[in-house]
């Protein structure tokens, strides 16, 4: 008999007579010893048994443990409907246990592991819908507490539940109740003095009032009853942050009046601003142009004050020999500068930062280094736009375009695709600056065939990681092109790549390309239906198997997107926003794909 076997036949002893605390112990100690070997199907019946005596002993906590490591080791075990039907089982059982012990937090959080890993939408929605209920209940004892902060955030979660399962009208009810609570919680913060969280409250309020679709005054109303809060707490920048999300609102209801107001406060907030230049300097650049739409005199106040700042950062950034920050800081200074009226002292400025470049240039192109050369000469066109000296721009990008073309073309014919590609897209991006559409989806297209030649010449050699990464560049400049054929192409080579980056075991990788096809054919194909399930049945596999939260919070919202359901995505967006802070705008395009067209009268 092994020592575990041994360990096994004495919990069962144990258990028999009547020691069960003993019994889970030693069951637990032995799934640990069998887990530790690898044998993670057998550990996780340990854990099981370990879990349901935990139960009976009404040790809710013990219990939630050996549940966990049970559905860990099921993990572990890979991807089967077998495994994902037993980690239902275990959630399901773990759900009921926490229900019974009144642990809320717990029981929802089974049941939306449970959701997550059910065969079908029906059983998703069923779990999802109790993991809702469970999150509701607990609402319910953070209000009775008065942590309205919590219970605000529970409540939104609950409602969006409701909408993704089906369930609009609970939906709305719920929201309506979200909404009322940060109301009650705003009324109690302002009553003890406490400004920021009375502020949080309101915009918490607006926040919920803006997903019921229509625009309605009440969400810039509460917008602007923040502002005033963040100000009188000091916090100018968040004041300035919530008049501008407000007077984007008034503009979108054409409540002009309204909207000057806000845009006003808005302007007045980054103006009192004090602070780190770097921080300060581009919020009163946002409070002179402000100001410049409603016509004030306080524009030039705005520009004068930025420009010193710019100033200033550049003067360090010289003294740090940071030659390239200097010249950034330098166009900030001359724009502001041009803004306050100074326009002679800009044209000074300007003219440093140009013959900087232009002298860059030169020595570029006497060493015989043309990418080099022609990168400067993009950086002077670009300062010249900026002077109003269009012609001369155009000028300098059409040299730094036949620079790079003849790179290119030069390092295709000596078999030199890599950076062959490089330049042709390079030359795409020049031609693009220049307004030359054609060009720019031409060249493109060639950076595209190089790559592509690129991936065949590393199979050939039997890299696959070099493989992969090639037809990736290869499908981002197929979509550059902006051609329908291309797209196509590129579609067809992110899914390629996908699966490179799954062979070789780099999973982010090929769930992020998943995305960028998902996100191809939803906009380009959104009645390819069986498409977009394939694509997503795909990355939820990945989600599942990492147990990635970014990953997870994504799938949630594109899940949302892929069933139409507006409000249920855009609620997913807003709770899951810290995870997906790098890709938000890229999903609230793809939200706004789902927003149903007004209704007219």
């Amino acid at each position: 008999m092994s020592p575990t076997d041994d360990s096994i036949a004495k919990a069962e002893k144990a258990l028999a007579s009547g020691q069960k605390e003993v019994a889970a112990s030693i069951f637990t100690s032995a799934a640990d010893t069998l887990a530790s070997k690898g044998l993670h199907n057998k550990a996780a019946k340990l854990y099981e048994q370990a879990a349901l005596i935990y139960r009976e002993l009404y040790k809710a906590p013990e219990s939630f443990g050996a549940i966990e490591k049970a559905i860990l080791m099921l993990i572990r075990q890979g991807a089967s409907p077998q495994n994902y039907s037993e980690i239902v089982r275990l959630s399901a059982i773990a759900a009921s246990t926490a229900l019974d012990a009144t642990e809320y937090k717990q029981a929802a959080d089974f049941y939306f592991r449970a959701a997550e890993f059910a065969a079908s939408d029906k059983d998703k929605t069923e779990f999802s819908v109790k993991g809702a209920d469970a999150l509701e209940d607990l609402a319910d004892l953070r209000e009775e507490e008065q942590d309205f902060n919590e219970t605000v955030t529970l409540l939104k979660k609950v409602s969006r539940l409701y909408y993704s399962s089906g369930d609009p009208e609970l939906g709305e009810r719920i929201k309506t109740r979200a909404e009322r609570v940060a109301l009650r919680w705003a009324k109690d913060a302002k009553g003890k003095g406490d400004l920021v969280s009375a502020g949080n409250a309101l915009a918490e309020a607006a926040q919920i009032t803006q997903t019921r679709g229509e625009p309605t005054e009440e969400a810039p109303r509460l917008m602007m009853e923040a502002g005033e809060l963040y100000e009188k707490a000091g916090l100018l920048e968040k004041a300035g942050n919530i008049y501008d999300a407000a007077q984007e609102a008034y503009g979108l209801q054409r409540l002009s009046g309204s909207r000057k107001q806000a845009l006003t406060k808005s302007a007045e907030a980054y103006l009192k601003m004090q602070g780190k230049p770097e921080v300060v300097a581009p919020l009163l650049v946002k409070a002179g142009n402000m100001f410049t739409e409603l016509g004030s005199v306080k524009s030039k106040w705005a520009f004068k004050r930025a420009s010193e700042l710019f100033g200033e950062l550049a003067a360090k950034a010289h003294s740090e020999s940071d030659r390239e920050a200097e010249m950034s800081y330098l166009r900030h200074q001359a724009m502001c500068l041009k803004s306050w009226g100074s326009g002679k002292e800009a044209d000074e400025v300007y003219k440093q930062v140009m013959d900087f470049y232009l002298a860059q240039a030169n020595s570029e192109e006497a060493k015989g280094n043309g990418e080099l050369e022609a990168v400067s000469l993009e950086e002077l066109a670009e300062v010249l736009s900026e002077t109003g000296a269009v012609d001369d721009a155009k000028m300098q990008l059409e040299k730094a375009l036949r620079i790079y073309v003849e790179l290119a073309e030069g390092k295709s014919a000596s078999g030199e695709m890599e950076d062959g590609s490089k330049y042709y897209s390079k030359a795409a991006d020049c031609a693009g600056k220049m307004g030359d559409d054609e060009k720019h989806s031409s060249f493109h297209r060639m950076a595209s065939e190089r790559a592509t030649d690129v991936a065949r010449l590393y199979e050939e050699m039997a890299v696959p990681e070099l493989v992969t990464m090639w037809l990736r560049n290869a499908a981002s400049e197929a979509f550059s092109t902006n051609q329908p054929d291309m797209t196509e192409k590129a579609i067809d080579l992110l899914k390629q790549s996908a699966e490179g980056f799954r062979k070789i075991n780099e999973n982010n990788e090929a769930f992020e390309d998943l995305f960028k096809v998902f996100e191809a054919v939803f906009t380009n194909y959104p009645d390819a239906k069986e498409q977009i399930a394939g694509i997503l049945a795909e990355m939820d596999g990945i989600a599942k198997s990492t147990r990635n939260a970014a990953m997870t919070s994504l799938m949630a919202v594109l899940l949302a997107i892929e069933k139409r359901s507006y409000i249920a995505a855009l609620l997913t967006l807003q709770e899951k926003e810290d995870d997906l802070l790098s890709k938000r705008e890229r999903l609230m395009k793809l939200v706004d794909k789902v927003k149903p067209s007004k209704r007219r009268s």
